[in-house]
C-alpha cells in the first residue's frame, strides 16, 4: 500500500524495525513490508533512521507539491541498473525506431480516448452522432499516423505534436457535453487550472508521473532524455512520452467520481486566478488513484493490474533500446 502523509506537523521515526507515524490525531506502527511507497504532500519531519529503513526496503520517498506533482523523491541507490543503458538511451533517441516508438504509444492513447468517449455517452444514455463524428476524426489522424515513414524524431516533431493536440481537442470537446454544470470546462488548461474538472486531471497526471518515471527508474532509464518531448533541466521528460497512453486511462478515475457524484466543489479551494485540490480533495484523489493502480485491467491484449502496465511499458521501452542499439 501507499502511505499517505497529509496532516503538517507529522513525524515519521522508526521503532520496532517499523515506521512509526505521530502527529495530533495519530500515532501508528507500520511495517514496511506493507509498504510500495511514501508520499508526502505537506511539511513533516522524517529522521534518518526512517530514510535509511526506506531505502534498505526500497521503499521510494515522494515529496508532492501542491498540483500532484513530484517535487523531490529518496530511493535506494540501487533502485536503478547500470549507466550502459542509459548511454545506448541517448542514441535510441534520435533514432527512426525512437519516432515509431512514440507514434505507436500516440495511436495507443487515442484508442484509449476513443473507448472512454464511447463509453462515457453509452453511461449518460446519449445519441452518439456527435461522438461518432468526434472518433472518426481521430480515426482519421490514427490512419495518418500509421502511414508515417521513418524519419528521425527532430523532421517529426512539430506534425506529430500537431496530430497529439487535434486528437486532444476532440477528445475533450466531445466529452465536455456530458459533464455536470459544476465540471464544466472550456478546454484543457493547468497551472492554475481554470475549473474543477482540469484541477482534477492536473492532479491525478502529476501522482502519474511519479509512478511513470519510479518505472523508468527501475529499468534503469533516464527520465530526463525524452523522444517527443525535448530535454529541459530538471524536467523527467520521458516520462512525459511513456504517460501518454495511460493519460486516458487515468481519465476514467474522474470521470468515474463525477458520475457518482463522489467529487464536489468542496473539495477545491480558489488560488491563484484558478482553483487547487483542497486537503480534503486530495485525500479522496489518492486514495482512489492508488486503488486504480491496483485493478486489473485490458492494455495491448494483456489483463493486469495498471502499475504493472506501467512497469511493463517501461521494462519494453529499455528491451527496444537494446535491441535498436546493437544495429546502429
Amino acid at each position: 500500500m501507499q502511505l499517505i502523509i497529509d496532516t503538517a506537523n507529522t513525524s515519521i521515526t522508526v521503532r520496532n524495525k517499523c515506521f512509526y507515524i505521530q502527529n495530533m490525531e495519530v500515532q501508528r506502527q507500520i511495517s514496511p513490508s506493507r509498504l510500495s511507497s511514501i508520499c508526502i504532500t505537506v511539511n513533516c519531519t522524517i529522521n534518518a533512521a526512517a530514510i535509511k529503513l526506506a531505502a534498505h526496503q526500497q521503499i521510494p520517498l515522494l515529496f508532492y507539491n501542491n498540483f500532484g506533482t513530484i517535487q523531490a523523491r529518496m530511493c535506494s541507490p540501487y533502485f536503478t541498473n547500470l549507466a550502459s543503458l542509459r548511454k545506448k538511451q541517448y542514441l535510441f533517441s534520435q533514432s527512426p525506431v525512437a519516432s515509431r516508438w512514440i507514434l505507436d504509444l500516440l495511436i495507443l492513447k487515442a484508442e484509449e480516448q476513443i473507448r472512454n468517449i464511447r463509453r462515457e455517452y453509452k453511461r449518460k444514455g446519449k445519441s452518439s452522432i456527435a461522438s461518432e463524428e468526434a472518433i472518426n476524426r481521430i480515426v482519421k489522424i490514427i490512419s495518418q499516423m500509421t502511414q508515417v515513414e521513418s524519419s528521425s524524431i527532430g523532421e517529426l516533431r512539430p506534425t506529430i505534436l500537431g496530430w497529439e493536440g487535434t486528437i486532444s481537442r476532440f477528445y475533450f470537446d466531445a466529452l465536455r457535453p456530458l459533464m455536470p454544470t459544476e465540471f464544466q470546462f472550456n478546454s484543457r488548461n493547468r497551472q492554475p487550472a481554470l475549473d474543477f474538472f482540469n484541477a482534477t486531471l492536473n492532479y491525478l497526471y502529476g501522482m502519474t508521473y511519479g509512478v511513470v518515471e519510479s518505472g523508468l527508474l527501475a529499468k534503469g532509464l533516464d527520465p530526463g532524455v525524452g523522444v517527443l518531448h525535448v530535454d529541459a533541466y530538471q524536467k523527467p521528460t520521458l516520462a512525459y512520452d511513456l504517460i501518454e497512453p495511460f493519460r486516458p486511462i487515468i481519465d476514467r478515475i474522474l470521470l468515474q467520481l463525477i458520475a457518482e457524484q463522489k467529487l464536489a466543489p468542496s473539495h477545491f479551494i480558489p488560488k491563484q486566478q484558478g482553483y487547487w485540490m483542497s486537503k480534503t480533495g486530495k485525500r479522496l484523489i489518492i486514495k482512489n488513484f492508488a486503488n486504480f493502480l491496483q485493478q486489473r485491467l485490458e492494455y495491448r491484449g494483456v489483463v493486469r493490474r495498471l502499475k504493472d502496465h506501467i512497469y511493463g511499458e517501461a521494462n519494453q521501452l529499455g528491451d527496444l533500446i537494446e535491441e535498436t542499439t546493437e544495429l546502429l
